[in-house]
């Protein structure tokens, strides 16, 4: 059942909500997450919570709808092949935040078409309400800008893992012409406390191999934003974003050999240059993206939505948890 609140809301949360007869009574705006016990959904989901939102999560395990249960979160069982859960989820809520996604880099086709079609699922249901569904993807498929890709700049023409990624956000923001506020948010590699993702993978590998590497002359770029700046974005595109738009949720952008320096530092690891074929081996699937010169600015989204950033960087976030 949707919350009631017979409180006053700040100004920045009115027209989130429905006033009824009652004019001291306000139903809060409940939104189907996807992914929403993952590093981002679960930061995210506490965000949402707090600001008064109801949250309805996609649950795919026991574990995952009791953590949520204990929350207050309203749970759907499936994962994002049930496409009869997914189509419920946005049925019986005002907008949906896209977080699930499938990280997988041998089986990426079949994550791509997953995710294609869970998201086609969801937006047919939402054809014709005018309600937001937020699409969460990557900055890696934008075209290397100079000196930054932003929010207009083309995609790239590269193919393959993960450039292919591009192909469903234009896939998404089709139906903003259907009556949906479907828009995208590109994010930076995000970190922060329980990451498993990314950053963690290079600790690893390069513990293992015994010294901190980067490629060349290191001074491309990882973009980056803490994960409760990331949290704090996906609300602002809930209240101010519009349809049809591209969004970049950009709080750094970093270079890799700032990051082998910081690591090698933690860890009593040599830091060194390697050649891209030595690069590959001990980076593995992950090696064309510690090439890439992936510099990416989020100024248009900062002034359009009022996003500040205000947590920690990348290099303190590795000191503190990686």
């Amino acid at each position: 059942m949707t919350n009631t609140y017979k409180t006053q809301f700040p100004p920045r949360f009115h027209f989130l909500f429905c006033t009824s007869t009652d004019s001291h009574t306000q139903l809060a705006m409940k939104i189907f997450v996807t992914g929403p016990t993952g590093f981002i959904g679960r930061t995210t989901v506490d965000a949402l919570l707090s600001s008064g939102y109801t949250v309805l999560g996609l649950a795919r395990s026991q574990k995952a709808e009791t953590s949520l249960g204990a929350k207050g979160v309203q749970v759907i069982s499936g994962g994002l092949e049930d496409l009869d859960a997914l189509r419920k989820g946005a049925s019986e809520s005002d907008g949906v935040l896209h977080l699930g996604f499938i990280h997988s880099y041998t089986g990426f086709k079949s994550s791509l078409e997953i995710d294609r079609n869970a998201s086609a699922a969801m937006l047919d249901v939402l054809k014709g309400t005018n309600k937001p569904f937020i699409n969460v993807t990557i900055t890696q498929f934008l075209e290397e800008g100079h000196p930054a890709a932003d929010e207009d700049s083309p995609y790239t023409k590269r193919t393959g893992y993960p450039f292919d990624r591009g192909l469903n956000e234009k896939a998404v923001l089709e139906y903003s012409t259907s009556g949906v506020r479907a828009m995208s948010v590109r994010v930076g590699t995000v970190h922060g406390k329980g990451d498993l993702g990314f950053i963690p993978y290079i600790v690893h590998v390069e513990k293992d191999h015994g010294s901190a590497i980067y490629i060349g002359k290191g001074d491309n770029v990882w973009t980056a934003v803490n994960v409760s700046d990331a949290a704090s974005f996906f609300l602002l595109l809930l209240e101010k974003g519009r349809a049809g738009k591209t969004y970049n949720a950009v709080a750094e952008n970093v270079s890799i050999k700032s990051i082998a320096e910081t690591i090698g530092r933690k860890y009593g690891l040599q830091v060194k240059s390697v050649s891209e074929k030595e690069g590959a081996e001990v980076f593995g699937f992950l090696a064309p993206l510690t090439t890439d010169d992936n510099r990416v600015s989020s100024e248009k989204s900062k002034k359009e939505l009022g996003w500040v950033v205000k947590g920690e960087g990348l290099l303190d976030d590795i000191r503190k948890y990686y």
